[in-house]
């Protein structure tokens, strides 16, 4: 684990206690193997990561994914997808999905971009910088911000990393100003290539533009966990839930402090070798482990 990532993950649990002095009450005491049929007989709902764990870039469906999909559903499993990808709206998500195989629909897909539109209602932010994707600015639309590069409000809105250095200073200068807020909708640091390489993405990205301020940061997604409840509010608690997904300091942390089983998928954006060092530094693990589908 990077020390960046890590830093960036323990300021998401302290966050976290503090919301909730008693989520980590529960944690497993011991990690077993798994295979996705042993899940499927002790699970009735399946929440699933999508980037890192079911697909990457340009479509790049990881073995055994979408079989893996398709024998949840044969087993009458109610599978759900819970991710962190602000950069597209969930129509168009929904699109590369079926067009990778996955046929979800949208009831069944929830995105921490959709986050901003309830979480507005109380900010009442009516203006902001905007760094992204342009497609995920239809977010900001849907909460009723205007997205505005000139703008002197000091909101920033990220979803993804950018390269523009006169866009990157312009939020730096922003979030120096007083009261000046930091909303992060894709909280994850880290994530994995097809290569299986790990590449900084959108919150380590938010860390360096909330250096030298003072901002208020909100982070929407995982490892937070509105998006779980919101995934399971259509269940009732004698419906048993897993999460599976491939990233210990989101979809495990977040899951575990919304009181749902853990799967967690080596290999990918947690390393089979450095595992048991990433579950030291952040104090957390799964239920279970995941070589593959």
């Amino acid at each position: 684990m990077e020390k960046l990532e890590a830093l960036i993950f323990k300021r998401y649990i302290t966050e976290l206690k503090t919301q909730n002095p008693h989520a980590f009450e529960n944690l497993p005491a011991t990690t077993q193997n798994a295979t996705i049929e042993q899940l499927a007989f002790r699970y009735d709902v399946f929440l699933l990561d999508a980037f890192g764990t079911l697909y990457n870039h340009n479509h790049f469906v990881y073995p055994g994914a979408l079989s893996m999909f398709r024998y949840l559903k044969s087993k009458g499993k109610s599978v759900r997808l819970v991710t962190n990808a602000a950069s597209k709206p969930i129509e168009l998500l929904l699109k590369d999905l079926w067009l990778m195989g996955f046929d979800f629909r949208f009831e069944d897909v929830f995105s921490s971009g959709s986050l901003l539109i309830e979480n507005n209602q109380k900010w009442k932010h009516t203006e902001a910088l905007y760094i992204g994707k342009d497609t995920g600015a239809s977010f900001l639309e849907a909460a009723g911000i205007q997205s505005n590069a000139d703008t002197m409000n000091p909101v920033v809105i990220v979803s993804s990393v950018s390269q523009d250095k006169t866009l990157i200073l312009k939020a730096k200068n922003l979030l120096k100003k007083e009261g000046a807020v930091l909303i992060v909708l894709n909280p994850d640091p880290w994530a994995p290539t097809p290569d299986a390489k790990r590449v900084p993405v959108c919150g380590a990205f938010a860390q360096y533009l909330a250096e030298d301020s003072q901002a208020k940061i909100h982070y929407l997604g995982k490892p937070f966990p509105e998006l779980f409840h919101k995934a399971l509010a259509a269940f009732s608690k004698q419906n048993k839930a897993i999460m599976i997904g491939d990233t210990l300091g989101t979809d495990i942390l977040g899951a575990t402090v919304a009181g749902i089983d853990t799967a967690l998928v080596l290999g990918r954006n947690t390393p089979i070798e450095t595992v048991s060092e990433s579950e030291n530094i952040l104090g957390i693990r799964p239920h279970y482990y995941l070589k593959g589908f």
